[in-house]
């Protein structure tokens, strides 16, 4: 819009307005914020803003008690005010305050200001205005001009010269003109302000807008369809001289609850076209800004340039039923400044650098302190170097509130210490003006234990740039693989800004998303690419504020030695080599049979898959129906049969019953596919018209199985969104199934009363175990440490309240927590996820806990994963010399995109190691193969994704690589799998010295064999042969 056009258009708005409100002789505009006091907002009809952008700072500005006019402003490099005024003389009070960190110096912002009554006679009142310069930092400034207005409005225009222009406030009086529409200000209480609408950088080939933003269905509707996941809240610091960032944005964890097949597929689960089109069922994204519906994007994943401040960022979804959802996340974009300042640590440095300057060393440790109080060595850090010779340089601005005389104490002991403010040696007293002023101590200490190092001055007074700190390595592991690269290394460090790159040898790295599925400041993941021979080499990150401490990583390769881990990106094909097609894959497992078993989500169907493990085909396939959503697929170790019987989790969630959740055993047939369904389990609670239902079980040691229930909310509250159903005596819990009672077991769970808020348990050997799991896949039993794990996915918002008592509850934004947790599961243990139900006996159960919260009877989570990261499996195999056997891995619900497998070791006493990432390939579940292989369904893209383990078997001798199935009743007398490579003709075969006998070779892949009575954990031996760590373990029945 032209000037002239505007300020007619936006003048003829506010007289139409204006039409029975008194004039007033005073205007005041807050530039970029809200209505606050007698300041009107500038995107009011009385003084439009057009142009520019809004910026919300933290920073307290000095000199005024208006803290919510000079902590906004308006800027730009051209932005202008058209205010509807009368004829007459004018005084114009325009307020300004310096409060983005990058401009706190002389020169960083500089702009013209003109003023008059129509854009075409404008004049300079401002020229060449440098406002650090004039004010200094975060300090308010009030200019006044004289303008005369013969015209309808008065029109103010600014004009950068330097970085943005910027205008915190107006204040306009008058004698004898007057403002129309300037009445009493609405809105009252000071608000956040929306910053203008961000610009995305499209993507070559956009599609089209395939859903209008914030296209809701009803509320009261049940969902059972779209989920938009937006991701964030999102937190970026400044990129750019205009003070935005470019922040990427990910919604890959949208999904949809419908469990039909999509358009044109027959229906029948068999695979030919019931694979759902598009991003795991989300058929249309669409981003855009909450307030204003601007579309930034329309895919997946978005990269977007975000101006300063706060901005509401909405995605909204659509999936292949047509059924839409909209969720709501923040992006915050800041300057950087933050509290404290930042010390960076020198090994081996023994002498202070020069004013201003860091020593030719490059830090091999670096933190923030909020105050400079350390008291002894320990207080420091405990770096590995701490009782080592090395120089502290602690960095950072320290911003007088006004001009004062400001007396730094500085004491040390164990070495040399200096103080330089301003870039001048401080000894004592130091006069400083109001405003910001650089901060650097060094202190040089000698070898040996004593340290301490102490400066008396105001910690709120000490800040820095987080956007201008340096990288710096602070821990690698591994550091060592094979000289053909592949392995996954995981860096923890310090200033790991994004945009960074990681150089291996001078080769540069490819870097992997880290453990919660995301890019941190503090860590990367990165595969070790190819090394030209053994030895070490250099490792170093690189960002734009400079390139950090080199740490040492070795190449070394062996033919004796353990391989490291690799492993392919492949999928499951068929007899003649293309893509196996199983539309609706979602729980899966390896049978003791060597058989794989998959559960389908959308028609209950069950698939019986003859697989090749190392070439990954399948060879001969069959199916059953038994209705139900399954979500969980197992075998009970107890169970010795030849022809074993497959334990199915069913959830009838369109039958309108809360309590239609079941346990169906299916007999695996010789000839054939399943025998007839029979229950095993009955009246188990599951969630209406939506997902939350029956997982796959973990089995204790006398047989009893240890059975994850979801809940029936979000957040222990019910509500439309999530099926509008109470918890119940079972349901989001771990429950414990005593199939050890054999024949005397009861498995028809019954209830006092169809109301699942006061029904009571009265029949069925099923009882609470652990609770508090809101919705968990499947429990993980960890073979070396005995213990049982689980990953629970977080609540959402829009999908009901939270309970923070046995009848209080609260809404869920800035409560409630929607990432995903892994925990270690025990007996009694209570997990967060609230039931009114029980908590009328268990108070504990009746309140909501998040993650990191602490509170008697709760239980904290280990481990933090990206929504919906649902696959849990123990790797039992011993692929890659063993180095990874006894690791948990953990699969992210690939909905759109390739999802993410993560790993951690889990010691003897099951405690949890570091996280890492494995591959950008995942399913819903995960079985792991006899050699080492992850298969993993992915529930809408109608096929099996796996994880091949790529290692070498020539030349090598035997190799045992696992025992299938390696659980069993210490009676013995049932036949196992030794799965393996070049074993000789008539092996001798043991397992923990006892001789397994009738061995039968598997062509050059095994042998099977009929176990010994036995107790505890053995390791097989074949010929000769016995690898690390035990291969099978008997029950204790």
């Amino acid at each position: 819009m032209r000037p002239s056009l505007f300020r007619s258009a936006f003048v003829a708005a506010a007289l139409s307005a204006a039409a029975a409100v008194t004039s007033a002789a005073t205007l005041q505009v807050n530039a970029g914020g809200a209505a606050t006091g007698a300041f009107f907002p500038d995107s009011s009809p009385v003084a439009f803003a057009q142009g520019g952008a809004r910026y919300v700072s933290t920073t307290v500005v000095n000199g005024t008690d208006l803290q919510a006019v000079y902590s906004t402003h308006r800027y730009g490099q051209l932005f202008s005010y058209a205010v509807p005024a009368t004829a007459g003389i004018y005084t114009v009070a325009m307020h300004f305050a310096e409060t983005y960190g990058r401009n706190y110096k002389d020169g960083a912002r500089v702009f013209d200001v003109a003023a008059g009554d129509s854009p075409t006679s404008l004049v300079d009142v401002l020229t060449d205005f440098d406002l650090h310069a004039t004010a200094g930092a975060a300090n308010a400034l009030t200019v006044t001009r004289t303008v005369t207005v013969a015209t309808d409005a008065l029109v103010l225009r600014f004009t950068a010269k330097a970085n943005n222009a910027m205008l915190s406030g107006l204040t306009i009086t008058t004698e004898d003109g007057s403002f129309p529409g300037a009445g009493p200000v609405t809105g009252g209480a000071v608000a956040t302000p929306t910053p203008a609408a961000p610009v995305a950088t499209p993507a070559p080939g956009t599609p089209p807008v395939g859903v209008a933003p914030g296209d809701l269905p009803n509320p009261g509707e049940a969902d059972d369809g779209a989920h938009a996941v937006p991701g964030g809240p999102y937190t970026a610091i400044a990129d750019a001289d205009d003070g935005s960032a470019a922040v990427a944005l990910d919604g890959t964890g949208s999904h949809t609850h419908n469990s039909g097949a999509g358009s044109g597929s027959d229906g029948n689960g068999n695979g030919e076209d019931d694979a759902i089109s598009g991003f795991g069922g989300v058929v249309a994204f669409t981003w855009s800004v909450l307030e204003t519906e601007e579309i930034l994007g329309t895919t997946p994943t978005l990269t977007a340039r975000f101006p300063a401040g706060v901005t509401n960022l909405m995605l909204t979804v659509k999936d292949f039923d047509g059924d839409v959802h909209a969720d709501v996340t923040t992006v915050t974009v800041t300057d950087g400044t933050t509290t404290g300042v930042v010390c960076y640590y020198h090994k081996g440095v023994k002498a202070l650098p020069a004013v201003g300057k860091a020593a030719t060393v490059a830090p091999a440790y670096a933190a923030v302190a909020k105050e400079v109080s350390f008291g002894s060595l320990g207080d420091f850090g405990g770096f590995s170097f701490a009782s080592d010779a090395w120089l502290a340089r602690c960095v950072g601005t320290y911003t007088a509130t006004a001009a004062e005389e400001v007396d730094f104490d500085v004491e040390a002991v164990g070495g040399d210490v200096r103080l330089a403010i301003d870039g001048k040696v401080v000894d004592d007293e130091v006069a400083l003006a109001a405003g910001a002023h650089s901060f650097e101590l060094v202190y040089a200490k000698a070898a040996g234990a004593s340290a301490a190092l102490v400066v008396t001055a105001p910690a709120a007074a000490l800040s820095h740039d987080a956007g201008a700190v340096l990288p710096v390595i602070m821990g690698m592991s591994p550091s060592s693989g094979g000289v053909g690269g592949g392995e996954t290394i995981q860096l923890k460090g310090f200033g790991f800004l994004p945009g960074e790159s990681v150089s291996v040898g001078g080769k540069d790295a490819k870097i992997v998303s880290d453990v919660a599925g995301l890019t941190t400041i503090d860590e990367i993941s990165f595969i070790v690419p190819a090394g030209a021979a053994d030895g070490p080499v250099a490792v170093t990150v690189k960002t734009a504020n400079g390139v950090s401490n080199a740490v040492t990583y070795t190449y070394a390769s062996g033919t004796d030695d353990p391989q490291p881990p690799v492993y392919e990106e492949t999928v499951l094909k068929n007899a003649g080599g293309k893509e196996f097609k199983l539309g609706g894959g979602s729980s899966i497992a390896v049978g003791p049979d060597g058989l794989v078993y998959i559960g389908n989500a959308g028609q209950g169907r069950v698939h019986k898959l003859k697989v090749d493990f190392l070439t990954h085909t399948v060879k001969k396939e069959c199916s059953t129906e038994i209705g139900g959503q399954i979500l969980g697929v197992s075998f009970s170790p107890a169970d010795t049969a030849a022809q074993p019987t497959l334990l199915v989790s069913v959830g009838d969630l369109k039958s309108g019953k809360w309590n239609a959740g079941r346990v169906v055993a299916l007999k695996s047939l010789a000839t054939g596919c399943f025998g007839p369904p029979k229950d095993l389990v009955t009246g188990l609670p599951v969630q209406i018209n939506h997902d939350h239902s029956i997982g796959r079980p973990a089995f204790m040691q006398n047989g009893d199985m240890l059975l994850p229930v979801g809940g029936m909310t979000n957040a222990g509250v019910k509500h439309p969104q999530s099926g509008n159903v109470d918890e119940s005596p079972l349901s989001g819990a771990v429950v414990h199934v005593a199939l050890s009672k054999g024949s005397a077991f009861n498995g028809k769970v019954t209830y006092s009363t169809n109301n699942p808020a006061s029904a009571k348990q009265t029949g069925g050997d099923v009882s609470v175990w652990a609770a508090g799991i809101r919705n968990g896949l499947n429990v993980e039993r960890h073979g070396v440490s005995g213990t049982y794990w689980i990953l629970d996915n977080g609540a959402n918002a829009g999908f009901g309240n939270i309970s923070v008592s046995c009848n209080q509850d609260v809404g869920f934004k800035g409560k409630g927590d929607s990432d995903d947790w892994l925990y270690k599961l025990t007996k009694g243990g209570y997990y967060g996820h609230p039931n009114r139900n029980r908590g009328k006996k268990d108070k504990r159960q009746c309140t909501y806990r998040k993650p990191k919260e602490v509170a008697p009877g709760y239980t904290q989570p280990l481990a933090k994963f990206q929504a919906s990261t649902n696959g849990l499996a123990t790797q039992h195999t011993n692929v890659f010399g063993g180095s990874v056997k006894g690791n948990l891995y953990m699969s992210k619900f690939s909905t759109g995109g390739d999802g993410v497998v993560h790993t951690a070791t889990v010691s003897a006493t099951g405690k949890l190691g570091p996280v890492k990432v494995v591959k950008s390939w995942s399913g819903l579940s995960i079985a792991i193969t006899p050699f080492g292989s992850l298969y993993m369904p992915r529930v809408r893209q109608g096929k099996v994704v796996v994880l091949a383990a790529k290692y070498n078997s020539a030349g090598r001798g035997p190799m045992v690589m696992s025992v299938t199935p390696n659980r069993g009743p210490r009676a013995g007398d049932y036949r196992v799998y030794v799965a393996g490579h070049n074993f000789p003709a008539d092996p001798v075969v043991t397992m923990g010295g006892a001789p397994c006998t009738d061995v039968q070779m598997v062509g050059n892949v095994g042998l099977t064999c009929v176990m010994p009575a036995g107790q505890g954990k053995v390791s097989a031996t074949v010929a000769g042969v016995t690898a690390a760590g035990h291969d099978f373990e008997y029950m204790s029945v």
